[in-house]
């Protein structure tokens, strides 16, 4: 007569082999991850395997099961906190990022020379009269014109067209008006080559303080400030 199958017997066996490999898995940092893991699996079956014939190793398995993952708990705290403290200590020891240099300020007229070469001089901004009624500013507003000159005092050709400008009047960002002046001006310069275009803005009808911020690149470390009243 042929015996009857153990219930749950496979379950059994394998939550004990699980909760061997958790047991001895739970000293290895970072494989123990996975260890403890397979322990926990382990342990629902050696749970559901109690229900079963092979008490003896259902048992025995779901004791190594959870044994495995709280060894892991415990041996990974001061694994965990000792990573920190490398961790910190080497953001620490890090030197700050430099803040970005502050713009330099200069008056209308003045030069300033970036370190490839490249000279920009903002002239004084004077009053942009439009002659078309249609393309007169809006009641409140004007126009305001200024003149670009640039110098390429660098070893290679550069393009007047990659300068950056921002104007802002009495601290607000002000639109340039690209129906009048050189709106997109166009210049490749020689080493030694000179430039110069013009440009029109429109600003608040109250006087106040310009400001015109250059790079002759977007990716320019420097920043210069043309400022003054207007």
């Amino acid at each position: 007569m042929a015996q009857p199958k153990p219930k749950f017997g496979g379950l059994a066996w394998t939550a004990l082999i699980l909760g061997i490999v958790g047991v001895c898995g739970s000293i290895l940092p970072i494989l123990n991850n996975a260890t403890a893991l397979a322990a926990l699996v382990g342990l629902v079956l050696g749970v559901i395997a109690l229900f079963g014939s092979r008490k003896v190793p259902a048992g025995l398995g779901a004791v190594l099961c959870a044994l495995g993952v709280a060894a892991t708990a415990v041996l990974q705290g001061p694994v965990v906190a000792e990573m920190d403290r490398v961790l910190s200590g080497a953001q620490q020891e890090q030197p700050p990022s430099s803040a970005p240099a502050p713009a330099l300020r200069l008056p209308f007229g003045e030069r300033h020379t970036w370190p490839k070469g490249r000279t920009i001089s903002i002239l004084p901004p004077v009053h942009y009269e439009e002659t078309s009624q249609f393309s007169r500013p809006p009641e409140g507003r004007r126009h305001v014109q200024f003149d670009v000159s640039v110098r390429n005092g660098g070893d290679i050709a550069y393009n007047v067209i990659n300068a950056t400008i921002t104007v802002t009047h009495n601290g607000r960002l002000a639109q340039q008006h690209f129906g009048a002046g050189d709106p997109i001006p166009v210049g490749q310069l020689p080493p030694g080559g000179e430039a110069r275009y013009t440009v029109v803005f429109e600003i608040g009808a109250e006087p106040g303080e310009l400001q015109v911020s250059v790079q002759p690149t977007f990716a320019a470390e420097e920043t210069a400030c043309f400022a003054g009243p207007i």
